[in-house]
């Protein structure tokens, strides 16, 4: 079944809304999320692990285990091993997370991802003799243009002009919920027939597997209560642009790439789920 609003308009209004939203980021960095990296070196190397590992390799006994086969399986297993998600940081700031380390701790994510993903692939072609394939410079380009750039653009202005960066951060911010409030009533458009074509095995797995990754992230955060959002979110949270990227280098028929949107809906039910808990919480204590 044809989504109602085709694909490629989702993707139109994806990319704007993405570079809002790491651009209105990449205003707040500066020294202070260096330091911030530096003084937890230990937690932030745990989350790392946690982001690229335990994720894949609970997918692989889950493949294995319920003998899932075909789209579905390469869907599934596409999603676990692409960490990273550009609105992950902003739900960890919106979830109480560090404003500092955050940040630190999202570029880290996302710049291993160039060389932890197609090193899955490998991996996961030998596993599977699936034929599959990507390129250093695929993922790169995607990590880069999508999520790197905004992000320098943004701490570029901060170097060059932090009064001007404290009056657009806000702003930005701002803009960039509107437009991620906009992105998702699409999205939430199209995914209802895209969920009925390839039933619900797709998002269930991604709900699992979100909350699987939650308490992961959380538990190896430690008792810091400023790091764990931070933590919990940046290891549940997957990338669909780097799965999606993966898929059409790959020739991937659709219904793969209907089963990358499943596995999402699925993360971001929970990931929704723990922020509207969050702010719940917040409001009961009054702060």
């Amino acid at each position: 079944m044809s989504p109602p609003i085709p694909l490629q308009w989702v993707g139109f209004i994806a990319l704007p809304t993405l570079f809002t939203v790491m651009f209105a980021i990449g205003l707040m960095l500066g020294p202070a999320q260096v330091a911030a990296a530096m003084t937890r070196r230990t937690i932030l190397l745990a989350v790392l692990f946690a982001a690229v590992v335990p994720l894949p390799v609970v997918t692989i006994v889950a493949v294995e285990l319920f003998q899932l086969r075909g789209p579905v399986a390469v869907g599934l297993l596409l999603m676990a091993i692409s960490p990273g998600a550009p609105f992950a940081l902003r739900k960890a700031i919106d979830a109480g997370a560090h404003r500092d380390f955050a940040p630190a701790l999202h570029i880290a994510i996302v710049a291993l991802a160039v060389v932890t993903v197609p090193l899955s692939v490998a991996i996961l072609d030998a596993l599977f003799s699936a034929d599959f394939q990507v390129t250093y410079g695929q993922i790169g380009r995607q990590v880069f243009v999508v999520q790197l750039l905004p992000l320098l653009a943004g701490a570029l202005v901060r170097y060059l002009k932090p009064g001007l960066a404290a009056w657009l951060e806000p702003r930005a911010a701002r803009l960039g919920n509107g437009l991620v409030a906009v992105f998702s009533l699409v999205t939430l458009v199209d995914i209802v027939p895209i969920i009925a074509s390839i039933g619900w095995v797709p998002t269930a797995a991604g709900a699992g597997m979100a909350v699987l990754a939650l308490i992961t992230g959380a538990l190896v955060a430690g008792r810091d209560p400023e790091i764990r959002p931070a933590a919990a979110i940046a290891v549940a949270m997957r990338n669909p642009g780097l799965a999606l990227t993966m898929a059409e280098a790959n020739h991937a028929p659709p219904v793969v790439s209907a089963v990358i949107m499943g596995y999402t809906a699925g993360v971001a039910l929970v990931v929704s789920a723990l922020l509207w808990h969050k702010r719940r919480q917040t409001r009961a204590l009054g702060l």
